[in-house]
């Protein structure tokens, strides 16, 4: 008969290897590499759960900013105010300074609307120097037919837009200073402009000598109105501006 051939041992041992073997050869699991790979899913999970964190910080910042909108309106609304009230007190604070021009008071009415310049921008600057003309002609009226106060209007409107402007640009002692300089300049030239084209005319002032002797009076009337307006500003800001964000 056919006799079975025998296995040998050998071959036994390398079969029983190969069928109890978790992991055959070809798929052995690459050690080296797996554990080269756990770092990066570190960083991502990480990863998102920073950009979950976000998520819910920027939604909760964003409910709160809803809510106090109206606060904010209201207390914005009233800073407004206050500046503009104290502008329209400061107005009445006034006084001659050339005997030669008896109707040129000084005062430093413009010091709110600078300030709401610099802390709230020029629009701001612009309504509180509105509202502030508009308080003293309700309380004084007018003795210029009202052609002082257009020509007051247009010169603090371009003082306000011009160093809110500039201070916008660059928030800083410097940027302050240049701000200040040249809204003072271009309050002067306006106020210039605007007494030998309408004021002079208006109350029949055309002799020339007397028209240029007033302008120059006037030129340096403005100067040291500015500068003083100016020293105040920056003395002010930063104290009146830490003040108003208490509330």
């Amino acid at each position: 008969g056919i006799r079975a051939k025998p296995h040998s041992s050998h071959s036994l041992t390398s079969a029983s290897h190969s069928q109890l073997s978790l992991f055959p050869n070809s798929e052995k699991p690459t050690y080296k590499k797996t554990f080269i790979g756990i770092p990066f899913l570190i960083t991502n999970y990480r990863k998102n759960m920073e950009n979950k964190t976000d998520t819910n910080n920027f939604e909760t910042e964003k409910n709160e900013n809803k809510k106090s909108i109206k606060y904010r309106s209201a207390s914005f609304l009233a800073k407004i105010a206050i500046l503009s009230a104290f502008g329209a007190i400061l107005l009445f604070v006034e006084f001659p300074i050339f005997p030669a021009t008896p109707w040129l008071k000084l005062n430093l009415s413009d010091l709110p609307t600078l300030l709401a310049s610099f802390m709230f921008g020029p629009i701001s600057g612009t309504a509180v120097n509105a509202v502030k003309l508009g308080i003293a002609l309700l309380i004084r009226g007018t003795s210029t037919g009202f052609v002082g106060d257009l020509s007051n209007l247009i010169s603090g409107t371009l003082y306000a837009i011009t160093a809110g402007l500039i201070y916008k640009i660059r928030k800083d002692k410097r940027g302050a200073v240049i701000a200040l300089v040249v809204s003072g300049i271009v309050f002067c030239a306006s106020m210039l402009l605007c007494n030998a084209f309408i004021l002079l005319p208006t109350f029949g002032i055309t002799n020339k000598d007397t028209m240029t002797t007033t302008l120059l009076l006037t030129l340096a009337f403005n100067l040291i109105k500015t500068t003083l307006t100016g020293i105040t500003t920056f003395l002010l800001y930063k104290k009146l501006h830490t003040l108003f964000k208490k509330f």
